[in-house]
């Protein structure tokens, strides 16, 4: 049905797929799909265009990696594909692909307030810069701005991989313990869910309890359902470590349109992250912490919006 588009999210662990319309502001026929019951995205694909029972002829994906080349190598997951293949193989007419965070960015206009939940109150900007980050199963990072005829351009980069800077004592030995294991330490090595692993592991070293690294939800029921103390310890670190990136991020863009949490796993903090130091973090900015005192920061809880910024995409290629 050529009045169509098939919008896809793919990160390391799921592939959401939905048909959107081109008029529309909303998704249709949404499903996920794990990416490992699948040997590559084609099965993925041909599995769910079966289910909804339509053949789209244009498709944009959400995919979390660079997404300018013909050939497309996800940064956590063993799927890769060339565009100029699969886009043959199901008969698009047109086929992108952006970044995953950029197409978060782009879904963020049109967010519903249920959609959101305020973390911390602040006055937004109407036409200002949006900060837009997520720790998942790697660590995403976007912004989003507003040209001079009032349109949104979303901002494509890596901004999960540049370098982590310790804040205090602690953080110093846990880039240490680091670097022996892994070289270079980026920010998604701690703020993603093998980042939240790392930290675990190193808690407990340094506590000098056995080596043991579980899954990171283990950790987060530990945490937030156990009680266990260095469990607990790691998911407050996590949403330290993420107040002072976010912050840095909200100084780098100016972001007096908002700071947008996005990613699988901050949703799931909401327990701790209030009481944590996450925005004393945010806020520790030294001279320059007064720039952000009016910003407010958002988690975001619809998983529509990333498709919802791959039919932007499209659409911005017809107009």
């Amino acid at each position: 049905m050529s009045g169509l588009f098939l919008v896809a999210d793919i990160g390391g662990t799921n592939a959401r797929f939905a048909l959107c319309r081109r008029d529309a502001t909303s998704v249709e026929r949404m499903k996920t799909l794990s990416a490992r019951d699948f040997p590559d995205i084609g099965a993925a694909i041909a599995t769910y265009l079966d289910w909804a029972g339509e053949k789209p002829v244009d498709a944009c994906f959400a995919v979390a990696c660079p997404a300018r080349d013909d050939q497309i190598e996800f940064t956590n997951s063993t799927w890769r594909f060339s565009r100029q293949a699969l886009a043959a193989e199901f008969g698009w007419r047109h086929f992108r692909t952006v970044n995953d965070f950029e197409a978060l960015s782009l879904g963020i206009p049109q967010a519903k307030p249920d959609g959101l939940h305020r973390l911390r109150a602040g006055i937004a900007e109407p036409r200002g810069a949006c900060a837009v980050l997520g720790p998942g199963t790697g660590l995403g990072v976007s912004g989003l701005v507003c040209d001079r005829h009032g349109g949104w351009v979303a901002l494509a980069g890596e901004g999960g991989h540049v370098g982590f800077a310790p804040q205090d004592d602690l953080e110093m030995e846990l880039l240490r313990f680091l670097q022996l294991r892994i070289g270079r330490v980026s920010n998604e090595r701690l703020l993603s869910g093998d980042g939240l692993v790392n930290i675990y592991e190193f808690l407990r070293h340094r506590a000098g309890e056995p080596a043991e690294r579980p899954s990171p939800a283990e950790i987060s029921a530990r945490g937030l359902e156990r009680g266990e103390r260095t469990a607990r310890e790691a998911l407050t670190r996590f949403c330290a470590i993420l107040g002072s990136v976010a912050g840095d991020l909200a100084l780098t863009l100016g972001s007096s349109g908002g700071v947008y949490l996005g990613g699988g796993i901050v949703p799931r903090l909401l327990p701790v992250l209030p009481d944590s130091p996450f925005e004393r973090r945010f806020l520790d900015k030294g001279r320059l912490s007064s720039l952000l005192q009016a910003m407010p920061i958002f988690v975001i809880l619809d998983h529509t919006l990333a498709l919802l910024g791959a039919a932007v995409t499209l659409r911005q290629d017809e107009a």
